[in-house]
């Protein structure tokens, strides 16, 4: 009867730890759930705040039409080429870096300078230059800028839709908004701004129907500076690189029917040729048709 009792007593015992090592489980696989619960709420909030965050971009290489180009920090950037614009299909469409396109703001779209950046443009037309913000990529070969519909209205060429200008980086703007923008993208800023005494502040997005031609001109103005250089004229001409011989040269200006002068030049093992002086929208239209025939280093020079 002893015995009896003793087993029952022990049973009793290894019936209790066990139960207890259960609970532990239990209780280590619940915490775990929890702890991965969080992180996947960490992870979501912080990706709804990194896509509500405007960012600082330079990107890696990317092509357009099998023509690479690559973004850089280039500071010392300076260059003449065709500048074109957008209107209200890109208004309120967003960036590549968490902005918005604006048709009535001082805004500009390039295919390598860092994002945001701030450049002075000018119509070499007409010598009007303004400054305005780099802050999106596009996808055009033939030009150097696309800018914003209200950029190109100050500028002289809205009518003309494409013009030839010259786009220069301003250096120490362009550091002043990456520090900028990247302390805006630091996790803490939110708690740093909330902690600055402000008076009440009204935010309000303007619906798409306001960027109608007809009212456009009611909308609050942003301050302005427009300059007036005096420019030398300047022909624009297109080169393109890489062709094989003299007669294949012939045989694609003919099959184009080019009647733009011509001027053929030796380079190594390869020719190129000189179109030109070109009509800008002509100068365009050859540089696609160019490239997507396989002449991937075709270029617009004004001089």
């Amino acid at each position: 009867m002893k015995l009896i009792s003793s087993l029952l007593v022990f049973i009793f015992i290894l019936a209790s730890c066990q139960l207890q090592d259960s609970q532990k489980n239990v209780e280590i696989v619940v915490e775990n759930i929890i702890e991965k619960k969080n992180q996947i709420i960490e992870k979501k909030t912080e990706k709804k705040d990194i896509k509500k965050t405007r960012l600082y971009l330079v990107g890696e290489p990317y092509y357009i039409q099998g023509v690479k180009h690559i973004p850089e920090e280039n500071y010392s950037y300076s260059k003449k080429g065709l500048a074109s614009y957008y209107s209200k299909e890109l208004h309120n469409v967003k960036t590549i870096n968490n902005e918005y396109n604006k048709v009535t703001e001082l805004l500009g779209r390039h295919k390598t300078l860092p994002i945001p950046s701030i450049v002075k443009i000018t119509n070499l037309e007409n010598g009007l230059s303004l400054i305005l913000r780099v802050n999106d990529r596009y996808n055009d070969n033939a030009t150097i800028i696309q800018v914003s519909r209200k950029a190109a209205q100050l500028l002289g060429f809205y009518k003309n839709k494409i013009a030839r200008v010259k786009v220069e980086i301003l250096s120490d703007s362009s550091k002043q908004i990456k520090t900028v923008t990247k302390s805006m993208s630091d996790p803490l800023f939110n708690e740093t701004f909330k902690a600055v005494p402000t008076e009440n502040v009204i935010e309000t997005d303007l619906e798409d129907s306001l960027y109608d031609d007809k009212i456009s001109e009611n909308l609050p103005e942003q301050p302005i500076e427009l300059i007036f250089e005096k420019v030398a004229d300047q022909n624009l001409f297109v080169k393109i690189y890489g062709f094989k011989t003299y007669e294949q040269i012939k045989n694609t200006i003919h099959a184009l029917e080019i009647d733009y002068k011509t001027t053929i030049e030796k380079d190594d093992e390869t020719y190129s040729v000189l179109l030109g002086p070109i009509e800008n929208i002509d100068a365009k239209k050859l540089v696609s048709t160019f490239i997507s025939k396989g002449y991937k280093k075709t270029e617009i020079i004004i001089k």
